[in-house]
């Protein structure tokens, strides 16, 4: 999985007028379609860092990953753009829906004396089965991270 990392990482490996031609692109209307630009005010003084920072508030991680390929495209950088993850898949090719749920099994096995919520019965039955469709990973006592394969 692409962190924000993995993008300062790949402008380290710019030269310093080939960052300045990243940061102008990045401010550029119509850039990529369904992306807005980034305002001179906030790219000006930025380093590569600020500007990682920038176009992850900005895009999200995964349309930053998106922007950075395409401007590095504009930059003659393919090499770069071979470098990164493909945008829209996950392993195999697939894409990946993560999607986090929050669920109290921290007291699964235990019986509940409480008959208005899930038993914690239930919840260890519940959990069992989506662990075992490999639907889920328990991530913590309260927390599941769910994936789903499109």
């Amino acid at each position: 999985m692409m962190t924000a990392v993995d993008l300062f990482n790949t402008l380290e490996d710019l030269r310093e007028d080939e960052f300045k031609q990243f940061k102008w692109w990045l401010q550029q209307q119509d850039l990529l379609e369904g992306y807005q630009r980034i305002k001179v005010s906030k790219l000006e003084n930025a380093d590569r860092q600020d500007t990682v920072d920038v176009m992850v508030n900005t895009f999200h991680l995964h349309g930053a990953l998106k922007v950075t390929k395409k401007v590095l495209e504009m930059i003659y950088r393919n090499d770069l753009v071979q470098s990164l993850p493909d945008a829209s898949s996950g392993p195999e090719g697939q894409s990946i829906f993560l999607i986090c749920i929050f669920l109290d099994i921290s007291d699964v096995g235990k019986t509940s004396e409480n008959r208005g919520t899930p038993s914690s019965q239930s919840k260890g039955k519940l959990l069992y089965y989506l662990v075992s469709m490999e639907l889920v990973t328990p991530f913590s006592n309260k927390l599941l991270m769910v994936y789903r394969h499109v």
